[in-house]
């Protein structure tokens, strides 16, 4: 299973994610659907390692 844990990330006045927790369960699809600006990119951006987030647990492999 991976996951994130009260994720937060800013990038400067903008706050992309604010005090996220997903799971994303082992062997299973998961598909991450929102609005231009929702912060999908930036979730993805920090599991993979690209960002650090501001607060909380980027990637959790349990």
């Amino acid at each position: 299973m991976l996951g994130v844990t009260h994720l937060s990330k800013r990038f400067g006045p903008v706050q992309a994610l604010s005090d996220i927790t997903l799971d994303f369960p082992s062997g299973s699809v998961t598909a991450l659907l929102g609005e231009n600006g929702a912060g999908k990119s930036t979730l993805v951006r920090i599991i993979d390692g690209e960002h650090l987030p501001d607060s909380g647990q980027g990637l959790q492999i349990g």
